[in-house]
């Protein structure tokens, strides 16, 4: 319980105490602090319960950064003394001189958030406290040396007393040179033994891999993950048996089974030892997609794999031959075998090769929770969540609106489901505490953790609060103190580890409202763009005589480039959901139309030849269907062909030409069984003079008919005048033979030329 006197201010011992700067009196009771510093300059103690943020005053390089942390103990109880140790940074290029640290008490407790925030970052609160004691800084600090100064503050100079409230209290120390001010902040808890409120404390950590493009984790990079050093067994080694709850990538479980007999012993025993930890786990999207960018983008529900039959050779499958199938049952003599452990792979395969749901089968203890990207989620997309069997939403505190001072729990209900809120000042303390780099850093970080612990414990004692804090998706990754962070959180009372299950169980936030955030415009649209192209392709792919030839592998590679992880790389991000769209682009029009024009077309009725090509290594039905630009040609029927993989097909479409000559533009279409349009339509051009056949046939026969015609003509007009002459009393004349119609001139008389 908190003290129910004096809940903010520290009583000074003497009347002008406040007001004093330094206390020069007590300099000569700090030798033996400074002799000791010396000694233990280079050990250091974890501590648990400080941070620090370095300051630089108008005459301070922000280079020079100072830090304050107690040194053994997360917290000071009255009659103990205060062992501070501070660290003295030069990131400079010039050596910092001997200077004066002076150690200062905040004035008053820290009992709210917005109090620990303003005091540890100083441009917004310049009062660094009451001045407990000044002591010299034994050397100079060379430029990018580091100096940490283990020093005591007696219980008499700290001032505090039992009259003092229960909770945070600020510290500060300033170190003072010439031309060099720095000054570092920091807490410890000020702890009475009294009886407190514990804050049940639930932490979640992602176990994924880096952003890939591909929907599936190679064999090599398996191998060098789970290493003895490498990132999830990093990962792992840090969570497991821990109170945290571990939310993993399906991907990972998923690329280690496929490769059945084959995947590396690393990787089986990695995932042997995950089915064998005591952690609550949940499983994230698949490769960790953004669920939220999903829904924003027009998904109606969550994309999940198809299928890994593509990735499976049946072979890794089979029994190995040194592994026996029976049992011989134990002797008399012979004790009992234990029972074996149960692995996450089956042992020995039987030649049954796993389906999907097989390979994705895993016992988690629930699978019902989303965890999008921080800070995105729409009001919409929570609809989406719950359709997809997400009813539970892990959300940060941007997404939600607080209308209370106080703490409240992390549950929150909506309409549609319901929600966990990531406290987000305790999830980035934590995240920072898990990615330092120095022993202060971590200290430091986790003592901001701490001390928000404890201010929550403190805001109302009568109600136990549950809070929810995570690990960044790109933590793990990097961070290599999860570990001892996560023990540092448990090591004091004000703090009771907690599940997800105990957090869904607490009471509900009523303080707390959703608040919608929309993805970034540029995301949406390049996702929208992908989320189009795989319709396309499932469209498509009814054409392929395996659909999931196509369909499976390219939504493996669409979730990976869905995956949270790529917010950090948002340019590259960019770049290959640009090339998966040309790639995706080239297969779309794999199958096309070879045939080119102009084609001359000279009869009433001819098979057009129409030559196909299919560049994918499966064969393809379409229905082609002609269409003519114009009434010059018409085509009777579709045309249903097979072209097998990798080849050229030529088919023949029966044309008819009607009436008139001129060109034509024959539209050529091919169509999925399923009518869905497969590949680019072609235009042929043709010249149609379908009717030169009839003319030349209409010439002849006019001339024939002409020729005979003629003849008959004379031989009426001829025997009408044989009948004439005939009436006349004359003998008919003879005719001419009509090769005598070309008559030569008559012959002269005998005796002309005489």
């Amino acid at each position: 319980m908190m003290a129910e006197f004096e809940p903010a201010r520290r009583p000074a011992p003497t009347a002008n105490r406040s007001s004093l700067p330094r206390r020069p009196a007590r300099r000569w009771r700090l030798a033996a602090f400074v002799a000791a510093a010396a000694v233990v300059s280079l050990l250091g103690t974890p501590a648990f319960a400080a941070t620090a943020m370095p300051v630089a005053t108008a005459t301070a390089t922000d280079e020079v950064t100072v830090t304050v942390t107690p040194t053994t103990s997360a917290s000071l109880r009255p009659d103990e003394d205060l062992a501070l140790t501070v660290t003295i940074e030069n990131g400079t290029d010039e050596t910092v001189p001997v200077g004066t640290i002076d150690i200062a008490l905040a004035q008053r407790a820290l009992t709210t958030r917005p109090a620990l925030d303003e005091w540890l970052r100083p441009d917004r609160d310049s009062n660094s406290g009451d001045v407990l004691f000044s002591t010299p800084t034994p050397s100079a600090i060379d430029a990018g040396d580091t100096l940490t100064l283990p020093l005591t503050v007696p219980a008499d100079d700290v001032g505090l007393t039992a009259r003092n409230a229960w909770g945070a209290r600020g510290i500060a120390a300033t170190l003072a040179t010439d031309g060099v001010t720095a000054e570092g902040r920091g807490t410890f808890v000020w702890d009475l033994d009294e009886d407190l409120t514990p804050v049940n404390l639930a932490t979640v950590l992602p176990i994924t891999v880096p952003e890939k493009s591909s929907g599936v984790i190679s064999s090599d990079e398996l191998q060098a993950f789970t290493a003895p050093s490498g990132l999830l067994s990093l990962q792992l080694d840090s969570v497991i048996d821990r109170p945290a709850t571990i939310a993993i990538d399906p991907m990972i479980i998923a690329s280690i089974r496929v490769l059945g007999n084959t995947a590396p012993p690393s990787a089986v025993e990695w995932l042997d030892r995950l089915a064998a930890a005591g952690n609550d786990i949940f499983p994230l999207g698949y490769a960790d997609a953004d669920s939220s960018l999903e829904s924003q983008a027009g998904a109606t529900t969550l994309l999940a794999p198809i299928s890994f039959d593509h990735l499976i050779d049946p072979a890794a499958f089979a029994t190995p031959p040194n592994v026996e199938t029976e049992t011989d049952a134990p002797t008399a003599t012979e004790a009992p075998a234990t029972e074996p452990e149960a692995s996450a792979t089956p042992a020995p395969f039987d030649g049954t090769v796993p389906t999907t749901a097989e390979l994705l089968a895993w016992p988690y203890t629930s699978t019902d929770i989303g965890w999008p990207r921080s800070g995105n989620v729409a009001r919409a997309d929570l609809s989406v969540f719950a359709a997809s069997g997400l009813t539970t939403t892990i959300l940060s505190g941007d997404n939600v609106r607080q209308s209370d001072t106080v703490t409240p729990n992390s549950l929150l209900t909506y309409s549609d489901g319901r929600a966990l809120v990531i406290d987000d000042a305790l999830g980035d303390a934590i995240n920072r505490a898990a990615v330092a780099t120095t022993d202060a850093a971590w200290r430091a970080n986790v003592a901001e953790a701490r001390s928000l612990l404890a201010i929550v414990s403190a805001e109302d004692p009568r109600e136990p609060r549950t809070l929810l804090a995570a690990f960044d998706r790109s933590t793990p990754q990097s961070a290599t103190r999860v570990a001892q962070t996560l023990d540092a959180l448990a090591g004091v009372p004000w703090e009771i580890p907690a599940t997800l299950t105990q957090a869904l169980a607490a009471p509900v936030a009523t303080t707390v409202e959703f608040r919608s955030r929309a993805q970034p415009d540029t995301d949406v649209t390049l996702v929208r763009q992908l989320l189009q192209r795989e319709a396309e392709l499932t469209a498509f792919s009814a054409s392929i005589s395996d659909p999931l030839f196509l369909t499976a592998p390219h939504r493996l590679d669409v979730l990976a480039l869905l995956s949270t992880s790529w917010s950090e790389q948002p340019e590259l991000w960019a770049e290959q959901v640009t090339a998966s769209l040309a790639l995706s682009g080239t297969v779309l029009n794999a199958v096309t139309v070879t045939t080119r024009g102009p084609i001359n077309v000279a009869a009433d009725k001819v098979d057009f030849p129409i030559t196909l090509r299919n560049e994918l290594s499966q064969p393809v039905t379409v229905r082609v269907q002609v269409v003519p630009s114009n009434g010059r040609l018409l085509v009777e029927s579709d045309i249903e062909a097979t072209i097998d993989a990798n080849s050229a097909q030529t088919i023949t479409v029966p044309v008819t030409a009607a009436v008139g000559n001129g060109e034509v533009a024959l539209r050529v279409t091919m169509f999925s069984p399923t009518g869905v349009v497969v590949g680019q339509p072609a235009v042929i051009a043709v010249n149609v003079h379908a009717d030169w056949e009839g003319i030349g046939a209409w010439v002849v026969a006019s001339v024939a008919f002409l020729f005979f015609g003629f003849g008959i003509w004379r031989n009426i007009i001829r025997r009408r005048k044989e009948r004439t002459e005939r009436r006349n009393g004359k003998e008919p004349s003879v005719s001419p033979q009509p090769d005598a119609l070309a008559i030569a001139a008559p012959l002269p008389a005998a005796g002309a030329n005489d």
